[in-house]
């Protein structure tokens, strides 16, 4: 008796049975594996994948089968001496057993086959992944162990970048030549929102500063100021030892899944009257690719042909200069086309318009 799987044809020990002179006789005969050169001495299965396997025997006989460990899978059709098992994802050795019963009711003994479940699913970097707005997610797993791999959906890039919301499938291929499917959900964030006061001088050394428009964010929103202060329901904040006699900006920003919301405001010197241009000029811009004020627009410099707009960073190095009019807005990167970190940096914004002489000064937020 044998067992073969279609695809590779392998034998087992096998054991025929003789009925003579109303006796059983049995008669054993130890044979070779005669797989081809590129097989192992066991059968390699791919997890989660169905197989065939046929009993050879007696004409006539029943056949009895057995999987030895309770995990390797499931015998799910059983006919004469065919049977079908759908194997589980559980990776290791396992062993497939028959036995035989001739139609004279003499018992065999148990013949095995040693089968290895091999595979590898993808092991994505998130349990899931969330979308905010236009702004998708790249959804990143263990390329590595993959010699080839693509998604269902050929709308998606090579890099996994999805932009909707949704349940995605991933194909992939190990070296073990298993085609695996794994598959990774999309969900679609709650935006948040959030808001300062408007700019104002203050005069005492000590106040605070309040964030708006938060009622509708989600519990575990985190909050994080520009003092350092950071976490989930941190939407005020005490100034203390203010210094009344210098301005100061300060912002605040929200994050929920990937959806961020942020703003700022300019605490001016005691007393002082805001310059005329103040309100006009934003003071901060989030270059984050997102299509939402990723530049620094300075809308009324259309109206200053001549004007010229630099910026320098802490240092006082000249990170930015535009053309002449503004043409086309800051993005955030130094003139090298490098992308400079988040924080405050200082302007100058010469009009040339034979009036006003000196440059308006400011300080505008990098915020990522």
């Amino acid at each position: 008796m044998r067992i073969d799987k279609h695809i590779t044809k392998l034998n087992l020990l096998r054991v025929s049975i003789l009925h003579y002179a109303s006796k059983c006789w049995l008669l054993f005969i130890l044979s070779i594996f005669t797989t081809l050169p590129t097989l192992s001495q066991h059968d390699k299965i791919c997890i989660g994948t169905k197989s065939v396997y046929a009993a050879d025997g007696l004409p006539g006989s029943t056949f009895d089968y057995s999987l030895d460990q309770y995990n390797a899978g499931t015998i799910i059709q059983t006919h004469r001496d065919t049977i079908i098992v759908e194997w589980s994802d559980a990776k290791g050795f396992f062993r497939l057993g028959v036995r035989e019963t001739s139609q004279q009711g003499c018992e065999g003994n148990w013949a095995f086959l040693d089968v290895e479940i091999v595979g590898e699913f993808a092991q994505f970097s998130q349990p899931f992944y969330t979308i905010c707005g236009e702004r998708g997610a790249i959804v990143d797993f263990n390329k590595s162990d993959f010699q080839h791999f693509y998604w269902a959906d050929n709308s998606i890039s090579q890099d996994g970048y999805i932009t909707k919301p949704g349940i995605y499938e991933l194909i992939t291929i190990d070296h073990n030549n298993c085609q695996l499917s794994s598959f990774v959900e999309v969900f679609e964030a709650q935006n948040v929102k959030i808001s300062l006061e408007e700019d104002k001088s203050v005069c005492s050394p000590e106040f605070i500063l309040y964030a708006f428009d938060t009622q509708d964010n989600p519990d575990e929103t985190i909050y994080t100021w520009s003092t350092g202060e950071r976490g989930e329901f941190i939407t005020q904040i005490r100034i203390e030892n203010h210094d009344i006699y210098n301005e100061y900006i300060y912002w605040v920003r929200a994050e929920f899944e990937g959806c961020m919301a942020s703003d700022t405001i300019t605490i001016f010197a005691c007393g002082d009257i805001p310059d005329p241009w103040e309100g006009k000029i934003p003071n901060t811009f989030t270059p984050n690719d997102d299509g939402d004020n990723d530049v620094w627009n300075i809308f009324l410099l259309k109206e200053y042909p001549e004007s010229i707009v630099e910026v320098f960073d802490r240092w006082g190095r000249k990170v930015f200069a535009s053309e002449k009019g503004y043409p086309t807005p800051w993005d955030g990167r130094d003139t090298t086309g490098r992308v400079l970190p988040m924080e405050a940096y200082f302007y100058m914004i010469h009009l040339n318009d034979g009036v006003n002489k000196k440059p308006i000064m400011g300080t505008i937020t990098i915020i990522r």
